[in-house]
């Protein structure tokens, strides 16, 4: 009977086993197109035998577990993969758009601009006295000034728009670790003696989608929780915790890691990878260089056509003037950085002539006015009184800031030979105003009075032609003119610093424009092959851990013969007891 016995052993844990196997190869073909399931085997081993009659004889088999057919390597390098092409693809779509701001193809390109700004100037050279000349260069100048400004709006717009889609990643990341957290805490509580195949899958998922948004390192304990760090080593989660990320900072753009003692950690210049790596290098080195880069060119764009400007005369000399430039101190020298004003590191030891012009035209003071300038002494108030001492009809004085200058009903006056950069750093006599791309614009003097574009120059004795074309022929070499142009390099750890380089505005801008499309090329290949590397790491993972239904189908009919057969082996065991009962 006890040999029966055993054979009834066998087959019940053979019918068991090819069942077990049955319900797994169920399972993967249900999931079939679960997105990250992996396929699940049964292992089976052979149980200890037993010694009967002085002969080993074995028990059958059982199935020890149900394993996830993965590789933990493959799996990371994956989601490693997937980070690379999350980041390289937004920064691949911004670097488009970024493109199409800037757009060289068209007709009001920057390029086309410049080219017609210097042919404008060109033809007030030829005609000084023409008004239609004069009314061209002033609207086109507005033009390209407004033309600046979009593309400063433009790029200014885009890191708003960067900034404000962290928030939503942000709060979609601490859901992801919330509920990483929670999956830690039931696996573990269910792996005493097995393994939690599906949790384990729905966790990969998990761990996947945050690795979509930013770069991470995962180890898995030995309890089978898994401790996921972050840039900065910041941890995310650790076994059934998990710790935010916040935006903070003096603008609230910043990406905060929160301890469990509610400290803070800036975490932002270190996160590389994943989406947010994507929008913050965008944010914070491609589009601040960019930024920078044009902020620098209008900077001494402006800087050279105004302190040209600034050495010549219109068609008539100003009865009043106020300076573009706001001085933030009126009484710290004004080529010192107290003084706030946007070029007063131009300002040097010098000097200008101050002409002032009778009501009849005449010159009041043979010779002129020389006013002083010392660069790390003058004050905004010194220079008011320098230019009030030189005529009973000429006022100086400083209003919010400002240089102001008023002449006697029927007065006049105007500047020459400024060696000092006084004139065109202070914004008198100049032809446009602001500094930057997104505050230059023609100055209200020219703007109001079109006979204030400064064509000639004044002569030793005072007195200038209207025909002249001295000065309109000086801004127009001004094309061709090579000045010092800060090239900046933006980096997220070591900080914004500039560069310089030597060249033409419509040379330096471009530099800048081609830069923009080696960079849109160089990152057009880098998510190529990221996508190839993306799919070809998949399809080594799918051949590893994806379902097959022909596999499945195979197995299940291996398993379906052998549960037949098991079925066979209770048939012969039953007939075996009838024999051994009815020789009784």
């Amino acid at each position: 009977m006890s040999g029966i016995g055993v054979v009834w052993d066998i087959a019940k844990d053979a019918l068991s086993t090819s069942r077990f196997g049955i319900d797994v190869t169920g399972h993967n073909i249900a999931n079939v197109n679960t997105p990250g399931y992996s396929r699940q085997s049964t292992v089976q081993e052979a149980k200890h035998p037993m010694f009967f009659n002085g002969l080993q004889l074995g028990r059958g088999v059982t199935t020890s577990q149900v394993v996830r057919e993965t590789d933990r390597f493959i799996e990371n390098r994956l989601m490693q993969q997937g980070s690379n092409l999350a980041y390289s693809t937004e920064m691949e779509n911004y670097i488009n758009v970024l493109e199409r701001v800037f757009n060289e193809n068209s007709d009001s390109s920057v390029s086309a601009l410049l080219n017609q700004y210097w042919s404008l100037w060109h033809d007030v050279a030829n005609n000084p006295l023409g008004t239609s000349e004069r009314i061209a260069l002033f609207e086109f100048s507005t033009l390209i000034s407004e033309r600046f400004q979009y593309l400063d709006g433009e790029m200014r717009q885009l890191k708003t728009e960067l900034s404000n889609g962290l928030g939503p990643a942000i709060d979609r990341i601490n859901q992801i670790t919330d509920e990483i957290a929670k999956l830690n805490n039931e696996i573990v509580g269910l792996e005493s003696n097995n393994v939690a195949n599906d949790l384990r899958d729905k966790r990969n998922i998990l761990v996947s989608e945050l690795s979509q948004y930013i770069d991470t390192n995962s180890f898995e304990q030995d309890n089978g929780s898994l401790t996921i760090v972050s840039a900065r080593g910041c941890v995310l989660v650790h076994s059934n915790s998990n710790y935010n990320i916040s935006l903070g900072g003096v603008n609230g753009d910043r990406v905060e890691w929160l301890s469990s003692s509610g400290s803070r950690v800036d975490m932002t210049d270190y996160i590389s990878n994943g989406k947010l790596g994507g929008w913050l290098d965008m944010r914070d080195e491609v589009l601040e260089k960019y930024n920078l880069d044009l902020d620098s060119l209008i900077r001494e764009f402006v800087w050279a056509t105004n302190q040209q400007h600034s050495q010549g005369v219109g068609l008539e000399g100003f009865s009043g003037l106020t300076a573009s430039y706001e001085a933030l101190s009126a009484t710290d020298a004004i080529g010192s950085v107290a003084s706030g004003l946007s070029f007063y590191d131009k300002i040097q030891d010098g000097s200008f002539q101050f002409w002032v012009y009778a009501t009849n035209g005449d010159v009041v003071t043979p010779g002129g006015d020389t006013i002083t300038i010392d660069a790390d002494v003058t004050t905004l108030n010194d220079l008011a009184a320098l230019i009030s001492a030189t005529d009973a009809n000429i006022t100086g004085s400083v209003v919010d800031g400002k240089l102001e200058i008023s002449a006697a009903n029927g007065y006049t006056f105007a500047f020459a030979n400024d060696s000092s950069n006084a004139l065109p750093a202070l914004g008198l006599n100049t032809f446009f105003e602001g500094s930057t791309a997104g505050n230059m614009n023609v100055c209200d003097a020219v703007r109001t009075n079109l006979n204030m574009i400064a064509a000639g120059q004044i002569g030793a004795t005072g007195v200038f032609a209207t025909g002249d074309n001295t000065n309109a022929v000086a801004i127009t070499d001004l094309q061709f003119a090579t000045m010092d142009i800060n090239n900046w390099s933006c980096d997220r750890i070591n900080g914004n610093s500039p560069g310089s380089v030597t060249s033409s505005v419509e040379d330096y801008y471009h530099a800048l424009v081609g830069s923009l499309g080696t960079i849109s090329e160089s990152l057009s290949r880098e998510r190529s092959f990221d996508e190839v590397s993306a799919s070809k790491i998949g399809e080594i993972r799918d051949s590893l851990s994806a379902v097959s239904l022909d596999e499945e189908m195979t197995n299940l009919m291996k398993f379906q013969h052998a549960y037949s057969a098991a079925a066979k082996l209770i048939n012969t065991a039953d007939e075996m007891l009838v024999t051994l009962l009815e020789l009784k």
